[in-house]
């Protein structure tokens, strides 16, 4: 069956190690979209920066953000899809969080908030214009509503233990999501980017067979299951490699460019 949708994940898929898209990429991805094919991205990233390389790509598809849990298009002013936190497990999350001496940030819309900017915890965010984070110290109290997604952020590289404590603590409230390096992405519970998929498959009257999922981490698993063609990068997990349906060259390489040239063009 014939790809009508493309999905990618932005870091270690679409964007290369420097978080840049290359121009070989943004030609191919607008090729696709002239033969009459919807792009998106799907990103553990907060909204403000899916849309700013939905921009740059020139998106026709609403943007999944925040692991699934916030869809919207392009300069709209109401999400397509929205599955926020009561502000109850945030106050709980944030909290304990301080208590744990954990480093977190929290989105609201296309909004970051953090207690304070620590500069170093945001290195992914380089290449994007129009960042900042809103420092509301300790009283996040007014900052709880409409959450979409909480990160936890560990230098020092133990997420893995992190991601434990808060589904032992919050069981059947928070999903621990992409707990490698030194970012563990939180969302409510049943979110994964599969959700934001199928809030487009809904809007666009596609089915998932006709689906091209690009990613290259555990927190693409889920979108990678359910499409009809998956695609995996060099550099991927071998969890997210085993779930491939075509291999390709690595982000540095332009690699979903080129699974798109061989499979959609």
């Amino acid at each position: 069956m014939a790809i009508q949708l493309i999905v990618m994940d932005l870091d270690g898929t679409l964007l290369t190690s420097e978080k840049t898209v290359s121009d070989y990429s943004k030609s191919v991805l607008k090729r696709a979209m002239a033969k009459g094919v919807a792009v998106t991205v799907a990103t553990g990233r907060m909204l403000l920066s899916a849309n700013y390389f939905g921009r740059i790509i020139e998106a026709n598809a609403p943007i999944i953000s925040c692991n699934g849990a916030l869809v919207q298009a392009l300069d709209a002013k109401e999400p397509l899809f929205l599955r926020a936190f009561s502000p109850e497990t945030v106050t709980e999350l944030l909290t304990f969080a301080r208590q744990s001496g954990w480093y977190a940030q929290w989105y609201i819309g296309d909004d970051i908030y953090a207690e304070d900017f620590r500069p170093e915890y945001f290195t992914a965010y380089r290449t994007v214009q129009g960042f900042s984070v809103h420092e509301v110290g300790e009283n996040f109290a007014p900052y709880t509503e409409g959450v979409a997604q909480v990160v936890v952020r560990d230098l020092a590289g133990g997420v893995g233990e992190i991601a434990a404590c808060i589904r032992s603590r919050f069981a059947g409230r928070v999903e621990p999501q992409q707990s490698k390096g030194y970012t563990l992405d939180l969302t409510p519970m049943g979110v994964s980017k599969a959700t934001g998929v199928e809030a487009i498959l809904r809007w666009a009257g596609i089915k998932a067979s006709e689906v091209m999922a690009c990613g290259d981490s555990d927190n693409d698993l889920s979108m990678l299951r359910m499409a009809g063609t998956s695609v995996v990068t060099a550099n991927g997990q071998e969890e997210a490699k085993a779930l491939a349906s075509y291999l390709a060259p690595s982000c540095d390489e332009d690699g979903v460019a080129k699974a798109i040239e061989e499979l959609v063009l």
